[in-house]
């Protein structure tokens, strides 16, 4: 489509000349310049070959930075898939296991496998051996003696005479271990006669 003629006095021309002018050598303008003589005037656009020579090789650089950088994201994605595979096998993590650890990568925005496994790990302690209640007793069930100590004569008390004087009980424990350290551990000359 071509613009219709219009009669322009020498200022209007001059002042026209002049912005466009400007516009094609301002480095700022004169790339949009350059695209929109070439839509109106493409035979005047080879004026701008500079400008066109550099789109295309700007285009050239993002086409090929683009390829470089799903290179790389598929080079990370294919480490993490590694790295996640490596800390599902040295683990032991169940599919259960592995979910969790995905939800906490995910929660905290964590994309490190051994890190996110090592949270989980924290919140989720293996069961500690020394921490389960002890085994049934084998003979006689689950029924649980109570421990005593010794009386006078050396000979255990029951339960019911030390709980009638456990005071007294304590106090012949004592002297019943402090006698027999005496006796073993100091010298002669240190025991009672």
């Amino acid at each position: 489509m071509t613009a219709p003629l219009v009669r322009l006095s020498p200022q209007d021309m001059d002042r026209l000349s002049r912005l466009a002018f400007n516009l094609s050598h301002n480095e700022k303008t004169r790339s949009q310049f350059a695209n929109l003589v070439k839509e109106v005037d493409p035979t005047t656009a080879g004026a701008f070959k500079d400008v066109f020579l550099e789109q295309k090789f700007n285009a050239f650089t993002q086409k090929f930075e683009n390829e470089r950088l799903a290179e790389k994201m598929e080079r990370a994605q294919q480490s993490r898939e590694t790295q996640k595979s490596d800390v599902i096998k040295r683990r032991g993590f169940s599919d259960d296991q592995v979910k969790q650890v995905e939800t906490l990568m995910t929660h905290y925005g964590v994309n490190d496998w051994e890190a996110a496994a090592d949270i989980y790990a924290q919140r989720n302690p293996p069961d500690d051996p020394n921490m389960k209640p002890p085994p049934e007793i084998e003979h006689g069930g689950a029924t649980w003696e109570f421990p005593t100590v010794p009386g006078k004569d050396g000979k255990m008390l029951s339960f019911d005479d030390f709980r009638k004087n456990p005071q007294g009980a304590s106090r012949n424990a004592a002297i019943q271990v402090i006698t027999e350290f005496k006796r073993t551990r100091l010298p002669g000359a240190f025991h009672a006669q």
